[in-house]
């Protein structure tokens, strides 16, 4: 399994059509909740995974950064975050007085006293996303992002609970964007992605 998922990381993804409209990052992110869409059921790392779709999502921002993870239980489903900001804080001048790291499926930042934003800004308009890639290409899609790509991501924000028979775990999507701390990250079933006019799906 493991040297299968390393010859996957090291293909390209595969364009599948272009869009020609610019990206608007200046935007809050679309939600609306999808309370009748059906959940799933998988296997995955030995677990049976429901996956329960929670509200269609697409947020539109530039990358500050990526991680893979390969250790951790929920890389089984998600083998990376990607932290974006839009709005207010995705404008360049501002972008450029904030360092951004990841790491232990969470992100943080740091700014000199003379910044304009409190922090409570900048989680308003910034999130740190926890992707399950929906195909193959869009996985590889995903692992290719850099930091300071403009991107859209567009899919569901799901609930995942999983249990092997004697254990169990769960890893549910924040559904706003004003919370901050544990659970406030959100978990995007990612069904599309669009890097610089190109859509991987």
């Amino acid at each position: 399994f493991a040297m299968a998922v390393l010859l996957l990381e090291g293909c390209r993804p595969k364009v599948t059509r272009f869009a020609f409209e610019p990206l608007d990052v200046g935007s809050d992110p679309v939600q609306a909740a999808c309370d009748d869409a059906a959940a799933w059921t998988l296997r995955a790392g030995g677990f049976t995974v429901t996956v329960t779709p929670k509200a269609d999502y697409t947020v539109r921002g530039i990358v500050l950064s990526t991680r893979r993870y390969r250790p951790d239980r929920n890389a089984i489903l998600s083998p990376c975050d990607v932290a974006l900001a839009w709005g207010k804080m995705a404008d360049g001048d501002v972008l450029n007085e904030v360092s951004w790291d990841q790491s232990g499926r969470w992100y943080w930042w740091s700014y000199d006293s003379d910044f304009p934003f409190d922090n409570a800004t900048i989680a308003r308009y910034s999130a740190n996303t926890h992707v399950i890639p929906s195909t193959p290409n869009v996985r590889r899609a995903v692992l290719s992002l850099d930091a300071g790509d403009r991107v859209s991501l567009s899919g569901q924000l799901v609930f995942v609970d999983a249990t092997d028979g004697s254990s169990t775990w769960w890893w549910h999507s924040s559904l706003s964007r004003e919370d901050t701390g544990e659970g406030s990250c959100e978990v995007l079933f990612l069904r599309s992605l669009e890097v610089d006019g190109r859509v991987y799906e």
